[in-house]
């Protein structure tokens, strides 16, 4: 599947069978046509920085978000922006944030310039692998289909630097692993905002969304299962830096110990056994290390009252400074985060992220089911 994705995947303006001003098209169950942009980065072999930024833009609506942010220490800063698309529907610019494919599947660049938030930076994405292919998730209900998303990840390396205000944090590609992906389609978005209802009941669930980076390879899957072995969804493959063909992986079983948190579910060790579609099979021991970016920072699942593709004006700004220790910011930053974790693959070790969480019902890991799964 890898070989259908091409370098102009990267650029703005896909289209479906049909026009993305049908409504029909547009908003069908809760859904939004979306394209969006997602990149990572952390310090290796600590763990202790990580930073996050995206864009989204929804044709149908004629708008553009997007975020930037960084944690340190505990302490997570972000920004967040979103314009009206009437003037410049693929310029990927948003006030002061601007991300900029220099060439697809290779080299982008995530700019934020000077405003009020005090954060900044200038970062440059490198790939070191190509591309995983998640293919296209297709979800049908009685009124018809209400998501189709077309996904891949790709794994890199980040140099640049960050600031805020007076302090500067600088980053090399030796020591700046990360991953990146890319999506567009029917996108039916999850509400977890509780400050304004509804908000999206899941059934039964396992989620693990999983970017692993080694030296010279990368393995990525997407796993959404109703019981241990019983996949609602499943994709997954190892890619390689020597030109070698994808390996793809058919299947994993998880055994994982979560943190003892009053707010999150959170990964703290585990093992992920992979199993291939070649017959071999791996385990990769999993530990956590201190980076956290909360991804309420890019409105995922709706941030007091603001959910993406929401139409805020010609151009709206905003900018917000999180301690993950105070219990108010706990609360509303829930679990969906880029938890930054150490891979290791019978001694040879990895870097990067796990999005994962359970919804009450699912037959393991009871004990983190009365906390929030996003």
């Amino acid at each position: 599947m890898i070989d259908i994705i091409q370098p102009n995947d990267d650029l703005l303006g896909h289209q479906t069978s049909r026009p993305m001003s049908q409504p029909a098209e547009a908003d069908r169950g809760g859904a939004i046509f979306t394209e969006r942009f997602w990149y990572m980065g952390t310090t290796v072999p600590d763990g202790a920085i990580v930073f996050g930024a995206g864009l989204g833009y929804y044709p149908n609506r004629g708008i553009m978000d997007g975020y930037a942010g960084i944690t340190v220490e505990g302490v997570q800063y972000c920004f967040r922006a979103s314009r009206h698309t009437n003037l410049a529907p693929l310029s990927t610019e948003i006030g002061a944030l601007r991300i900029s494919v220099n060439e697809g599947l290779k080299d982008h660049r995530i700019e934020l310039g000077q405003n009020e938030s005090g954060l900044s930076m200038d970062l440059n994405y490198q790939a070191c692998l190509p591309p995983n292919d998640e293919g296209r998730e297709i979800l049908e209900r009685p009124e018809g289909i209400v998501s189709d998303v077309s996904r891949f990840v790709q794994f890199g390396r980040y140099d640049g630097w960050i600031e805020f205000r007076d302090r500067r944090w600088e980053f090399n590609a030796a020591q700046c692993w990360g991953a990146r992906d890319r999506s567009w389609g029917l996108r039916l978005e999850a509400r977890t905002d509780e400050s304004h209802p509804p908000v999206t009941r899941f059934r039964a669930l396992f989620f693990g969304w999983v970017c692993a980076q080694f030296g010279d390879r990368g393995v990525h899957f997407f796993l959404k299962e109703t019981a241990p072995g019983k996949p609602r969804f499943f994709v997954g493959n190892e890619t390689y830096a020597n030109g070698k063909a994808a390996r793809a992986i058919i299947a994993v079983e998880h055994e994982l110990e979560w943190f003892d948190d009053h707010f999150s579910q959170h990964l703290k060790a585990g093992r992920l056994t992979l199993r291939f579609a070649d017959g071999n099979q791996t385990v990769l021991k999993i530990r956590a290390l201190p980076g956290r970016f909360y991804l309420k920072a890019g409105l995922y699942g709706g941030l007091d009252g603001w959910f993406q593709g929401d139409d805020r004006g010609q151009l709206h700004t905003a900018h917000d400074i999180w301690s993950h220790a105070d219990v108010k910011t706990r609360r509303k930053l829930r679990t969906l985060a880029e938890q930054v974790v150490e891979f290791d693959d019978n001694g040879d070790i990895g870097y990067g992220t796990i999005q994962a969480g359970v919804s009450a019902g699912y037959p393991k890991y009871q004990e983190i089911q009365h906390l929030p799964a996003m």
